[in-house]
């Protein structure tokens, strides 16, 4: 479900108070020298960033609005980088007041220079597709060291239930990053700072006059990093989140989101009777796949894959329709929707069945937030349905995910809680399942043979899960050089020097069975010789070796799409004339978050090694990366096992 959320640009594109040249006088020297001292090599640092949310009472309204400034000073020559800015906007978050300037340091004061231009685009793809976002774009002029760029704009909230909290970091370190509350009297919300560890930001309460005002600041905050593996920043960077409850109006409390009851009525009421006319060609649809049918199971499946292989899916966002589904029969006739309208023909089509089916509202993975904390729209980003069997297993079907087979929630809700719309005044929350390593499994097979200093053989790969969703995914719809290139990167083994000579992929389009990827290949200088003797490594693949994780280097998480199993059988059919006298060592690890069995057998003239890996995490934090190596160091040491056949 497209909806609107805190814009991550939005946020990063923070502020503070606003400098007029003539304040500024005599101070470049000292700002920027602090500035200096504190991130030298940073090419440009807030010097303060602020949003002051003002919530405020019209009569039985309730009036929210962001005052957003920022002012940035530039530590070097070239930060042409920094001189472009945008400002975002959409249906429900307004921009107006957009001022920006450069204060240009001449003759020890600041000299005044505006933006005078400033674009207004369209913040749409190329593809099918709609959204009612917007952003000003604008260049500052005479951007150079000591000089400082200054912005400030405004914010009208159109719905206060989507007002945005705040991201403390930035792409710019930050001197001063605050986040100001001023609400009227009787204005009951929740806010809460999240990921932070340090108590990095401080906040203070005080009244003035018929408002409170929550100030939260945070001083010398370094620029977010992010790395390969990393999870949405708001897993690991201190945040305010934030919702109102509710306000006194004119003729009393007025409820915004009081609970997760009223939060599932707001919901129930974008879906509440939108299916009532079925058309004509809905109905006509289902019948054809009852009669192909076995089971109510069977059909559930049938409407299921019905819907991922014939509505294409199309991002909307425009205003309400971020929220509201089309309805089934429309759906039908368009053959494309969102995550909304392919999750509302899903429970349309199975009600017409006389299949019971629910309308399911779930944030992804890329949300740290849970219904059961946060009774809010913060928590979601998405739709899907829901089916419960007679026999109590919930089957939750996410349309959006074209490869996914029945049983398999789509990857990026893993671990979620869903909430699951019964009715106006009934609902349930449950925690979408993690698959197990064991359900999610690649087993690659070759036999190989000694060819001069190369190896040479032929493969089997079987992937089932999540591997064959990515792989199918990635696989559909290539050219065949791209093709070639793409399961050659699947089936790489031994070096650089890998070539794959034929294959030819099975059963991908079949979402349940495994695909399978039948190849030949070979691996120049990839054996080893010294006198009469043959040194071989059985270990083609060796993942994760050296992989540990420094923490000084890295002090942010690390996320896997999914938990998985692997298994490598290697059969080597020994050259003639040669023996094997020693078998390298087996090994068996149960590590917390890699596992490891290696088992090296001997038949006939053949040496097999039986390899299997096991990755049982989604998220390592910080804390979690010494266990990770100590993994990672038992299973690198058996990677340096060598066969060597020696000649009879």
């Amino acid at each position: 479900m497209t909806k609107y959320s805190i814009d991550l640009r939005l946020a990063l594109s923070a502020c503070v108070v606003w400098w007029s040249a003539g304040q500024a006088c005599g101070q470049a020297p000292d700002v920027w020298k602090k500035a200096k001292d504190v991130f030298s090599d940073a090419p440009a640092v807030y010097l303060k960033r602020s949003h002051d949310l003002n919530l405020v009472v019209e009569g039985d309204s309730l009036i929210a609005s962001t005052e957003v400034v920022e002012d940035v000073i530039h530590l070097r020559e070239n930060t042409g980088s920094v001189a472009q800015n945008r400002v975002y906007g959409n249906h429900f978050s307004e921009v107006s007041g957009l001022k920006a300037s450069t204060l240009v340091w001449d003759k020890n004061r600041y000299r005044e220079n505006d933006v005078t231009a400033f674009r207004k685009n369209s913040n749409r793809d190329q593809s099918i597709f709609f959204d009612d976002s917007y952003y000003y774009s604008f260049d500052y002029p005479s951007v150079s060291m000591h000089n400082r760029t200054v912005l400030k704009y405004r914010h009208r909230y159109r719905e206060v239930r989507f007002v945005p909290g705040f991201i403390f970091g930035s792409y710019l370190p930050q001197l001063e990053s605050v986040f100001t509350i001023r609400a009227q009297k009787g204005v009951e919300l929740r806010a809460e700072v999240l990921n932070d560890p340090d108590r990095r930001v401080h906040m203070t309460r005080k009244e003035q006059g018929n408002y409170v005002v929550y100030t939260y600041r945070a001083e010398n905050v370094p620029a977010i990093q992010t790395m390969d593996d990393a999870p949405e920043i708001r897993h690991y960077v201190p945040h305010l989140v934030l919702y109102i409850k509710s306000y006194q109006g004119k003729s009393g409390r007025q409820e915004v989101l009081p609970n997760l009851d009223a939060l599932n009525r707001t919901y129930w009421s974008y879906v509440d009777g939108i299916n009532k006319d079925p058309g004509p060609e809905l109905p006509k649809v289902v019948e054809q796949l009852k009669a192909g049918s076995k089971s109510e199971l069977d059909l559930v499946r049938n409407i299921f894959y019905w819907v991922q292989d014939n509505i294409q899916y199309v991002a909307f966002e425009d205003g309400m329709r971020g929220f509201i589904p089309h309805s089934g029969a429309y759906t039908c006739e368009k053959k494309y929707g969102d995550c909304k309208d392919m999750a509302n023909i899903i429970v349309d089509m199975l009600q017409l069945a006389g299949i019971t089916a629910y309308h399911t509202w779930i944030g992804t993975r890329d949300l740290p937030y849970a219904y059961t904390d946060w009774p809010s729209p913060i928590v979601d980003n998405h739709m899907i349905a829901t089916y419960v069997a007679p026999s109590g297993e919930y089957y939750f079907l996410d349309g959006t995910s074209q490869y996914t087979p029945l049983g398999f929630p789509s990857a990026m809700i893993q671990g979620k809680e869903a909430l699951i719309a019964r009715g106006p005044d009934q609902y349930e929350v449950r925690q979408v399942p993690v698959m197990d390593p064991e359900r999610n499994r690649m087993i690659d097979s070759v036999i190989i043979r000694v060819e001069q200093s190369a190896v040479a053989g032929t493969g089997l790969i079987r992937l089932s899960g999540y591997p064959k969703i990515f792989g199918d995914r990635d696989l559909d719809q290539l050219n065949p050089d791209a093709l070639k290139t793409r399961v050659t990167r699947m089936v790489l083994k031994g070096s650089n020097k890998f070539i794959l000579n034929k294959y030819a992929v099975s059963h991908q389009r079949d979402r349940d069975q495994p695909t399978e990827i039948a190849y030949d290949f070979e691996v120049q200088d990839y054996v080893q010789k010294a006198g009469g003797d043959i040194f071989i490594n059985l270990n083609l693949n060796k993942d994760f070796y050296g992989a540990l994780i420094n923490r000084a280097t890295r002090p942010i998480p690390k996320e896997a799409r999914y938990r998985y199993m692997d298994t490598h059988y290697t059969v080597l059919e020994v050259p003639e004339g040669y023996e094997v006298t020693d078998l390298p060592s087996n090994s068996v690890y149960e590590g917390k978050f890699l596992s490891h069995n290696l088992h090296y057998t001997r038949e006939d003239n053949r040496i097999i090694l039986s390899r299997t890996l096991v990755l049982n995490y989604l998220m390592l934090q910080p804390g979690d990366f010494e266990a990770w190596n100590a993994d990672v160091r038992k299973l690198s040491e058996c990677y340096k096992e060598t066969l060597l056949l020696r000649k009879k």
